[in-house]
């Protein structure tokens, strides 16, 4: 796995801006972004649009992100991951 670039995309949800952070690593035939709020941790969008999660981060049990506002950033972060490739 090799680290690429890390990249800033600001998403408008309802009334607020999510300033989201994208780490870009490289798994040879597989690119994926980890996508963070902040040190908050989202998920990870492979290259494609499909939408991981990262296990070890999720056994907190805590809720990330209201579902429909989570829901709205992936949908504009798959646009916008799209325009940067």
């Amino acid at each position: 796995m090799e680290n690429l670039q890390t990249t800033t995309v600001d998403v408008n949800v309802d009334d607020r801006v999510v300033h989201c952070t994208l780490k870009e690593r490289d798994y040879g035939d597989y690119i994926v972004f980890d996508v963070f709020e902040g040190e908050q941790y989202l998920f990870t969008l492979s290259k494609d649009g499909d939408v991981l999660f990262n296990e070890p981060e999720m056994n907190s049990e805590k809720e990330i992100m209201d579902p429909r506002e989570l829901n709205e950033v992936v949908d504009q972060l798959r646009q916008k991951i799209s325009e940067i490739n």
